[in-house]
């Protein structure tokens, strides 16, 4: 989206990385223009920072193991879990907060970077909360996870984008701009192939005769 917004207005981009627990403070310094990397808007961050309309609402889920996702379907089953450990992003306290009601008993741990549960899971958490979009993004290339969203849903959460020094000008543009890349064809097909992962893996031609043997065709 970020390529697209850049080409459209005819400017050049630059990605500058940001501390999502300082992105407020760095956002309204002028530190960048736009924060486009998966934002959250929560009642806390909407205090201290101007967003663009939402471009995308997503559900929060439970990334577990693939032979335990059936142990994760319903509120009531997650409960039966003895000793419960669920870990969540760091800096996640609004999203813990909602955990805590949903799960009270559950023992709620902070995880360090989402690549640290699927590869070492060092605490041995049952489970990983996150939105269920960016959660099947990660089981795409850690295809022994599955996610998960219980019955009754945690929580539904709208993404946007926050813009630099407040400016209510900028966010109604994006907030416009938005709208048309949804009623557009662009927006779906990001959405399939960096959410969905469809064709994210090149489908190789079927073996024949004519590309081969004879080379006759690429």
């Amino acid at each position: 989206m970020a390529q697209l917004l850049a080409r459209e207005m005819n400017v050049k981009l630059a990605f500058v990385p940001f501390d999502h627990a300082k992105m407020a403070a760095q956002l309204n310094t002028g530190l960048f223009d736009v924060i486009m990397a998966g934002t959250f808007i929560t009642t806390p961050r909407l205090e201290e920072m101007t967003f663009s309309t939402p471009y995308l609402e997503t559900t929060l889920c439970f990334i577990v193991p693939d032979h335990r996702r059936s142990k994760f379907a319903t509120r009531e089953a997650i409960q039966s879990i003895p000793e419960l450990k669920i870990g969540i992003p760091h800096a996640s306290n609004y999203f813990s907060e909602k955990l805590k009601g949903y799960l009270p008993r559950a023992r709620i741990m902070e995880v360090n970077s989402v690549k640290e549960f699927f590869e070492t899971n060092e605490n041995q958490l049952d489970a990983l909360l996150l939105d269920a979009e960016g959660g099947s993004a990660w089981t795409l290339m850690y295809p022994k996870y599955k996610v998960v969203v219980p019955k009754p849903d945690i929580s539904k959460v709208p993404m946007a984008y926050p813009v630099a020094g407040r400016d209510r000008e900028f966010a109604n543009f994006l907030s416009q701009w938005i709208t048309l890349k949804k009623n557009s064809l662009e927006f779906p097909r990001l959405y399939k192939h960096w959410i969905l992962g469809l064709d994210a893996v090149p489908r190789n031609p079927r073996w024949s005769v004519i590309r081969n043997v004879l080379n006759w065709v690429k």
